[in-house]
C-alpha cells in the first residue's frame, strides 16, 4: 500500500523464527525400518512439520540409516532430544540431536568476529526468550577469542559466585548460554575445517605416492629393456 513502510524483523524475532532449532537429526535408524514407523515413532513427541529421510539416490531407497525431523517449534525439538533418544525402533536405539546451522563457515579464527548471522542462530538456541536484539548484535561484533575471555571472567570465581550472579542480574543466564552456543559452532567449524584438511593432507600424499611409484614402473621398465638389449648384443659377440 502507498505511504506504509515495512518494519524490519527484530534480532529476536528472527531468533524465534529460526527453524534450525526446531530441526533435528534423527541416527541409528535401522535400514528396514518404514518412513511410516519413524514418522510415529518422531510423533510420539509431537506433531512434526516435514520428514526428510536420507536414501540412496541410485535406488531410492533407505541406506544411510539417518532422517532430518522438524517441529513445530524449539521446545518441542528439544523435548525430541530427551525423550526419543534411546527410543528402541525393530531392535535399534535411536540417536537424536538438534540438526544445528544448515550451513558450516570455514573457520576463521580467533581475531575475526563470529558475525550475525551466528549470533542470531545462538540466539534461537537459548532456552526461553531470544536474548535482546542490543545483546546479539554486541556478541556479534565479538571474536572467538574475546568470547572465551569473556565467559572466562565471569566463571572466575566458581560456579557458586556465577550461579549467584545468574539469579541477581537480569539476563545474564541467557547471554551465557548465547555465548555458551557462539563457542560451541566454532569449536565445531574448526573440528570440521581441521577434519577437511587432513583429508586434503592425505589424498595429496596418496596421490604423490602413486606419482612416485609410477615414476619407479616406469624407470624399472626402461632399465629392463636396456639390459636385454646388451644381453642380446653379447651373444652375437665372437669370443677371439
Amino acid at each position: 500500500m502507498e505511504g506504509t513502510t515495512t518494519m524490519p524483523m527484530s534480532l529476536a524475532a528472527a531468533a524465534a523464527n529460526c527453524r534450525c532449532s526446531r530441526v533435528v537429526f534423527v541416527g541409528n535408524i535401522p535400514f528396514h525400518a518404514s518412513e511410516k514407523e519413524l514418522r510415529d515413532a518422531c510423533e510420539l513427541i509431537g506433531p512434526i512439520r516435514s520428514l526428510r529421510l536420507a536414501v540412496d539416490p541410485a535406488t531410492g531407497k533407505q541406506r544411510k540409516g539417518y532422517a532430518f525431523v522438524e517441529y513445530a517449534d524449539d521446545e518441542t525439538a528439544r523435548s525430541a532430544v530427551r525423550n526419543l533418544s534411546g527410543h528402541h525402533l525393530r531392535g535399534r536405539e535411536l540417536r537424536v540431536n538438534i540438526a544445528g546451522r544448515h550451513y558450516r563457515r570455514r573457520a576463521r579464527g580467533d581475531a575475526k568476529p563470529v558475525g550475525l548471522e551466528d549470533a542470531i542462530h545462538a540466539a534461537s538456541l537459548v532456552s526461553g526468550a531470544p536474548p535482546p536484539d542490543h545483546v546479539t548484535r554486541y556478541l556479534a561484533a565479538r571474536s572467538p577469542r574475546e568470547l572465551r575471555e569473556m565467559a572466562a571472567a565471569l566463571q572466575g570465581d566458581g560456579p557458586d559466585t556465577m550461579k549467584l550472579l545468574q539469579e541477581h542480574v537480569l539476563g545474564l543466564a541467557a547471554v551465557m548460554e548465547q555465548v555458551r552456543h557462539l563457542l560451541d559452532m566454532v569449536a565445531a567449524d574448526e573440528a570440521a575445517e581441521e577434519t577437511k584438511n587432513k583429508k586434503r593432507a592425505a589424498a595429496a600424499a596418496a596421490e604423490a605416492n602413486d606419482d612416485q611409484r609410477a615414476k619407479l614402473a616406469k624407470v624399472e621398465v626402461e632399465d629392463g629393456g636396456f639390459k636385454d638389449k646388451i644381453a642380446v648384443s653379447a651373444v652375437g659377440v665372437p669370443c677371439f
